[in-house]
Order: structure tokens, then sequence, then C-alpha cells
């Protein structure tokens, strides 16, 4: 099933967090696997319009998806255009539901014989208490009937109505949706936010993250969305933030470090928010994850690389300058292995999943002795929500020059066993490969 027909209505327009109810309801529906998606109103040139709007947002251009009006005159070409017994997924706009709504509805739907197929959410054996009202299946051949829909449709599920009564067979299938909500007054809209803000959290979020940063980020997130900010310029709102806090660090002076770790840490916690508007607002591109990774590995390098400068005009000694440089030729030595195993292992610049392929690597046979041990224990300070919180907490309580050792130290065991962990972790994908299937 690859298509499906959304019947207008003034509550679709409604827009939370960045998109209108329409809108979202169509990327996550691309996102699953929907390519072909027919507008219906009763209202003439309304869907005609609406496809129009929509083509402004280079999110819905055609490379992408394939947005049509259904009106009388195509409803025999509906019916033609494949199997006349297969289904067509057909649902209101003004819901608002959970992004894994989609991929556990097609996984779900068998496509019984019968003419329409209703939603039971979660279980819930009765249409009249299911929450899914509002979206059923129905067969291509029988689509012209039900279209324009009888009076009550948008209130009941099909099937019910004296139209329909004895004329249309019925099947159920259950999903699995964290919630499903018809948006149709203002406590239904703050409901819906509420819950879909919840959804730019990330499932692999740290403790510290997830408990500490997430809470503040996400409230942030709301308001930087409502402002019309994206993604890209939360990125350089955060560069520019991390480049203050290093300019803070090199002056050298207790107060201005202290506040250049404040600046760090503050970094950090906005840093979630493109990530989460990008989700939010479906506009995950390649090259803002190549921004993100890049701009954080970069700030990194120089905010550790200015501590021990810092240090040096605070206290002229120049073993701080020692240590700076060892450290930074360590960092660099890191990432420049970073670069090579994510291009040899195919992986592009997704390479936060190397540290939890660290963490797991330990339940690998083939990882397992003291130094693969102790890695996956520690793997977690590596993380950006650790290593920006210890360094606030260390230059507040004056122990910059702490700081400054156990990263050059940490940075150059980091690199000595990514260097023996990547090798390996290579050696092994090429046996894997060219072992017979």
């Amino acid at each position: 099933m690859e298509e499906a027909v959304i019947l207008l209505s003034r509550e679709g327009q409604t827009r939370i967090l960045g998109l209108s109810l329409l809108e979202r309801l169509i990327l996550y529906g691309w996102k699953a696997g929907l390519k072909k998606f027919w507008l219906y109103s009763e209202e003439d040139g309304r869907a005609r319009q609406t496809v129009e709007e929509l083509r402004a947002d280079r999110r819905f251009s055609p490379e992408k998806m394939e947005l049509t009006v259904f009106c009388p005159d195509n409803k025999r070409k509906v019916a033609a255009e494949r199997n006349a017994s297969s289904h067509l997924l057909v649902m209101e706009d003004n819901l608002a539901v959970h992004p894994e709504f989609f991929p556990s509805l097609l996984a779900s739907s068998r496509e019984p014989a019968a003419d329409l197929i209703l939603f039971n959410r979660n279980g819930l054996s009765s249409p009249e208490h299911s929450d899914c009202r509002g979206v059923f299946l129905a067969k291509r051949e029988r689509i012209g009937e039900l279209l324009p829909p009888p009076a009550g449709l948008k209130s009941e599920y099909p099937g019910k109505g004296d139209r329909q009564e004895g004329s249309f067979s019925t099947g159920q299938v259950t999903v699995d949706c964290p919630f499903f909500i018809r948006v149709d007054s203002p406590e239904a809209a703050r409901e819906a936010e509420k819950l879909l803000l919840e959804t730019g959290r990330k499932p692999v979020d740290s403790y510290i993250t997830r408990v500490f940063f997430r809470p503040i980020s996400l409230k942030l997130t709301r308001n930087l969305i409502n402002l019309g900010l994206t993604p890209n310029q939360i990125s350089l709102i955060v560069l520019a933030m991390e480049l203050v806090s290093v300019y803070l660090i090199l002056q050298g002076t207790y107060l201005k470090m202290a506040l250049g770790g404040l600046l760090f840490q503050l970094s950090s916690i906005v840093d979630c928010c493109d990530g989460e508007n990008a989700r939010l607002t479906c506009r995950v591109s390649r090259f803002g994850t190549i921004f993100d990774v890049s701009a954080d590995a970069f700030l990194f390098v120089t905010f550790f690389t200015a501590l021990p400068l810092g240090l040096h005009r605070q206290f002229g000694d120049q073993l701080w300058l020692y240590i700076g440089a060892f450290g930074l030729l360590s960092m660099v030595a890191f990432y420049l292995q970073i670069i090579y195993f994510a291009r040899r292992a195919d992986i592009g610049f997704h390479i936060h999943p190397i540290a939890l392929e660290i963490e797991a690597s330990i339940l690998d046979p083939d990882f397992q002795n003291w130094a693969d041990r102790i890695a996956s224990k520690i793997a977690f300070i590596y993380r950006r929500d650790f290593f920006t919180t210890l360094a606030f907490v260390l230059i507040v309580l004056g122990g910059a020059g702490v700081l400054a050792v156990m990263v050059s130290g940490f940075a150059f065991l980091e690199a000595v066993y990514f260097g023996s962990w990547s090798r390996r972790q290579l050696k092994k994908k090429s046996s894997s490969q060219l072992q017979p299937a």
C-alpha cells in the first residue's frame, strides 16, 4: 500500500510546532513509505489550492512524493490504476499522531478481503472504544461510494451509517501507537503539542541529556520553532555561543574562564535543539547532519586547545603549552581515525553510533580483552553532555588545570584505543563479507 486519500477540513490547517496537521500527516506518511496522496474536499477548488500551497515547500516536492486532487472525474482512474481489490488508506486531516503510527499501521494491515478495514489502537477490541476513528482502509473499487462522505463520517466509523450498513463488509486490525488525537478543540491542540514535543527526544539519550538537558531544550525548541528558526540557523547560534566560550577561555582569568565554561555548557543544551527542531518539523538533511557533526568536532578541539592557552596566559608556565600541544595532536589523530573508519565502514557522517558500538562490543567474543572491558565502561565520558558538564564544574571549582591534564591524557588514550578497536572492527567486517553465504 503506497497511496492515501486525505479528507480536508478546516481543522487540518491548525499549526502545531511549525507544521499544520495536514503537513505533518503527509510527511509522516511519506517517511513510512507512502508515495502518493490524494487530497479530497467537498469545497470547490479547495483541494487544488491546497496542493499548490504544499508544492511551494520543497519538503513536498514532486521528486519526493506525488500530490494530486481527488475529484469525481478521477474516481474511476483511482479504481483502475491498480488491482481494484487492493486498499487505499483514507484519513481525515485533523489528526495528530505519533511518528511511529504509520509504520505500525502499514505493518499491521494485511489487507483482508473486507471492503473497509478499521483500526483499533493497542488491542482495544471495539470500534466504539477505539482511538483510531478517522483512519481506515477502503477497497479501491468502492472508494467512489464513500466520497463524498455521508453525513457523520467525520464523527463515526464507516459502516455504521444507513448508506453503508449491509453494503460494506468490514474487518479490523490492531495498531500499536503511543498516541492518536483528533484535534477538534483548543484543549486537544495543547495536548497534541505536548505529546508531539516529546517525540523530539532521541531513544539513545544518555542519562544527563535525558534527565537534565532535554526538559530544558524541548521548551527552547518549542519557542524557537514558533519564532520560525530552522535547524541550521540554530546550529549557527550554537557555533556562535561556542566561539564566544573559546574566546573567554583564552582570556585566562578565573571569572572569564568560568563564564566560558558556563557558555560551553549552555551551548551543549541548545545544541539539542537543532536535532529536535529537525525531527519535529521533518527537516532532517544530510547537510545539517554534516554541519552539526563537523561543528561539534571543531569546537571540541578548539575549546580544549584554548584551555591550556588560557592557563599559560594566567600562570605564564610553558608546561601548559606542551600539555595543549600534546592534547591537540591526540585529538587530531583521533578524528582522522574516525573519518577513516567512517569511510571504510560506510557509515557516512553518523559517527554517534560508534560510541554505542564500542559500548556494546564487549558482548562480542572478539572484543573482550582488558582494554575493551575498560572502554565499554567509560565510553560515556566522551559524550558531549558529560564532558561539557564536567568542564563547567571543574572550571567553576578552580580545577581548570586538572581539566586540561585530564583532557590531554584521555584524548591520547582515546586515540590509541580507537586505532586498535577500529582495525579489529574493519578486519572483522571484511572477514564477514568474504565468508560464503
